[in-house]
């Protein structure tokens, strides 16, 4: 991966100054260089600074990252299309750098809005119907406001479940601590469930916890408890098992561990939270009838959506093994760049049938 994004650094900068003709591209290649380092940087100034510099810091660099993206993607297509007939150089950079800058503009436009979207899923044992909204990977800080997460609790208020499950990544930086973002959360009209994910064990799990308590938010941190009729499971994010390599590691729990430490009543529908879509057979096992989880942000731009695919056997929307499902949200926001190519954010309404 490393050799990938070192060869398309140097690469990309010396074709597009040979499309404009360029005798020196010393100035493209440090562009190209500072783009890059300056995504890593940022990534772990947002976790340890709260001002606005760093939020400014941060937007400008994961765009960057966005845009680059982009130009590698029609790099591709570039360089099959020159192999087939010959353009005009300087035509066909302006073309190329047009249509990354495009791209990006449409995806960073289409990254702005959140969508409901709706599923309905039948689980046998279950008495009465209940509408559960789940909100995922918010990403509170540098990149979403307080401001985006009360149009969240509004639009959550309107749909008007029975209760609301947060399944993880409220916050992924410093700022979100500083700013009073969780408040909105204080408006919601019904009761709310958080497991946490990733990203806020980056930022302060201790911290963020105290200030949900604050806004009535029940913290499940591998917890059972029963609400309508139908046992509510929450446990911390974790691998499945220890054959797993998981770059996000936050803890040595793991699923095959946890489960059996917990008391879940199987005279009951068991809808289970957890960041990570994984540990399904596990789960399977102890007679869960339904996973409910995000993470992965359906890959959020294409073509990196298409690889999340082949990475996560469970990317994104419904999907069933053995008996058991498994809901996979997108999020209702965004992780590095503000932009989704072949993705939505969106808020979940599950519709549980009897």
């Amino acid at each position: 991966m490393l050799i990938l994004l070192l060869g398309t650094n140097i690469y990309l900068p010396w074709r597009l100054g040979n499309l404009f003709s360029l005798q020196n591209k010393i100035w493209l290649y440090i562009l190209f260089a500072v783009g890059i380092i300056s995504a890593f940087v940022s990534m772990s100034l947002k976790t340890r600074f709260s001002n606005i510099l760093v939020s400014i810091y941060y937007n400008l660099a994961t765009t960057w990252i966005g845009f680059f993206l982009f130009m590698c993607c029609l790099l591709v297509l570039l360089e099959i299309t020159l192999l087939i007939h010959k353009f005009p150089p300087k035509q066909t950079g302006v073309v190329f750098v047009s249509l990354a800058a495009l791209l990006t503009i449409y995806s960073m436009i289409n990254a702005q809005f959140f969508r409901v979207s709706s599923e309905d899923i039948p689980l046998q044992k279950l008495e009465n119907e209940i509408k559960i909204v789940q909100i995922s990977d918010v990403h509170l800080g540098v990149s979403r406001s307080k401001n985006y997460l009360a149009k969240i609790v509004k639009k959550t208020n309107e749909i008007n479940p029975d209760f609301v499950v947060i399944t993880g990544d409220l916050a992924d930086s410093k700022r979100a601590l500083s700013q009073n973002m969780f408040t909105p959360l204080k408006d919601l009209k019904m009761p709310a469930f958080f497991v946490y994910g990733n990203h806020d064990v980056y930022v302060g799990l201790d911290e963020i916890i105290k200030r949900l308590n604050e806004c009535n938010v029940k913290v499940l941190q591998n917890e059972v408890i029963d609400i309508m009729g139908i046992t509510l499971v929450g446990i911390n994010y974790m691998r499945a098992d220890d054959s797993v390599y998981d770059p996000h590691q936050v803890t040595d729990e793991t699923i095959i561990e946890i489960l059996p430490t917990l008391d879940m009543h199987h005279d009951k529908p068991i809808v289970m939270l957890h960041h990570g879509p994984w540990g399904i057979s596990y789960m399977n096992q102890y007679g869960v009838d339904l996973v409910l989880a995000g993470h992965t942000h359906g890959g959020q731009i294409f073509p990196i959506s298409f690889m999340a695919n082949k990475i996560f056997p469970y990317n994104k929307g419904l999907h069933e093994y053995n008996g058991t499902y498994i809901y996979v949200s997108q999020g209702v926001a965004t992780y590095m760049p503000r932009m989704r190519l072949g993705t939505k954010n969106e808020i979940n309404v599950i519709n549980l049938r009897n």
